[in-house]
């Protein structure tokens, strides 16, 4: 029964995750866009991803500009873009790694950005971890339902914001860059 009920909630879990990407990509979210300061948003982000940090041996550093870093868009979404993308470097990265949470400027466009110091993804990989229920080899023996990055991907496409992903020399590093806000 407890078996059942596990894969009860993981499939309801699946659903959720892909209702909400659909709302997202219907693009119901606008109306709810506000300028919003990046580095506030990664602050309280930070303070409640370090103690699972701590707990797991890693180190979660935050990293924020000294001048605002303002985006035109739904502050819940945002947060759930900096979270997914924290909460996926703490669970695909080994004790001793140092994730970096940031709220910057990119080539002068407002970013949000997290990189580590883990194993990193396989160039050729790089671009199917936004595919809905992709799971690359090394994390199939973890949690999840493969659909964290697909919803950042959305999240972002909704804000007129590109998502990368790159080598970080060791690890990988994600970017949002988003558009600037209108004046």
């Amino acid at each position: 029964a407890e078996a059942a009920l596990a894969q009860t909630e993981d499939i309801i879990s699946t659903f959720n995750a892909l209702l909400r990407i659909a709302q997202i990509e219907a693009g119901d979210r606008r109306e709810r866009f506000q300028r919003t300061d990046l580095r506030s948003l990664v602050t309280n982000v930070h303070e409640a991803f370090e103690p699972s940090a701590e707990d797991a041996g890693q180190f979660l550093q935050l990293k924020t500009s000294d001048q605002p870093v303002t985006v035109l868009g739904d502050p819940d979404l945002l947060m759930q873009l900096a979270s997914n993308l924290v909460e996926n470097a703490l669970r695909h990265t080994p004790k001793g790694t140092t994730i970096a949470l940031e709220a910057t400027y990119l080539g002068g466009l407002p970013a949000l950005c997290v990189s580590d110091t883990g194993p990193g993804i396989a160039s050729e990989d790089r671009e199917k971890v936004f595919r809905r229920f992709y799971r690359g080899e090394k994390s199939r023996t973890t949690g999840g339902n493969g659909l964290g990055l697909s919803l950042c991907k959305a999240i972002t496409e909704l804000h007129h914001a590109n998502l990368e992903v790159s080598d970080n020399h060791p690890g990988l590093r994600i970017e949002a860059r988003f558009p600037p806000p209108a004046k």
